[in-house]
């Protein structure tokens, strides 16, 4: 069962947060309202995701507290609050964390985001000498080599990286994405998609089939196109 620690100063809403989660099927490891014990106890214990407060008791706020978690621990974190005002969300844009969820939230929206926190979470190739992308599954770490890879398509914060056997949903902007893969073998077609060009069977102005799929080509990039197969 997945581990979930849950940071909140507000004693009643870390109760039923804990209930909710208990009822989404994980177990809540620990309840803190201040970040010094959290970190005492991530320190001892493995778990597999926080969800954090900003507003903390103590003297670090959420945000320092989630920037000690991300460089102290291999562990996804997400961050609730009431708040979404323009300059917590620049401090929090600079923290790598997996979810920000806004108060009051329901049962649904946590159950999405602990869910796509703890299985999509993106890693980047390491330099094992294969072309690979990493990414995680149902709490298994895949390994998908680049020519297996047919279309990553733009899902807002998310990237669907879809092969020929299965879709997989990773958390990564579709550019950090292209930046993990071989530029001569994938080719932005439009704003939302790449496309491995050794699966293009045919195109024209407006699409590119790879398989059973047609993917939509932007005025603007059929011209790359249609120079990379007059080569």
């Amino acid at each position: 069962m997945r581990k979930i620690v849950i940071v909140e100063d507000d004693t009643e809403l870390a109760n039923n947060i804990a209930e909710l989660v208990t009822i989404l099927g994980y177990h809540v490891s620990a309840i803190f309202n201040e970040s010094k014990n959290c970190l005492t106890f991530l320190n001892d214990n493995a778990v597999d995701l926080v969800l954090i407060d900003i507003l903390l008791k103590g003297e670090d706020t959420g945000i320092e507290l989630g920037k000690a978690i991300t460089a102290n621990f291999d562990v996804p974190i997400v961050f609730c609050s009431a708040y979404s005002d323009d300059q917590i969300l620049q401090q929090v844009k600079t923290i790598k964390h997996s979810g920000y969820i806004i108060k009051p939230f329901n049962r649904q929206v946590l159950k999405t985001t602990i869910f796509l926190a703890l299985n999509d979470k993106f890693i980047a190739p390491t330099s094992t000498g294969k072309d690979t992308l990493h990414v995680r599954d149902k709490g298994y770490l895949i390994p998908i080599e680049f020519r297996n890879i047919l279309i990553a398509e733009a899902d807002g914060l998310y990237t669907k990286i879809i092969t020929a056997k299965k879709s997989y949903l990773i958390r990564a902007i579709l550019k950090n994405v292209e930046e993990q893969l071989p530029s001569n073998k994938f080719l932005r077609v439009h704003k939302s998609y790449l496309v491995n060009v050794d699966h293009i069977s045919s195109f024209n102005s407006k699409g590119v089939k790879i398989n059973d799929s047609i993917v939509p080509v932007r005025r603007g990039y059929y011209k790359s196109l249609k120079e990379l197969f007059s080569n």
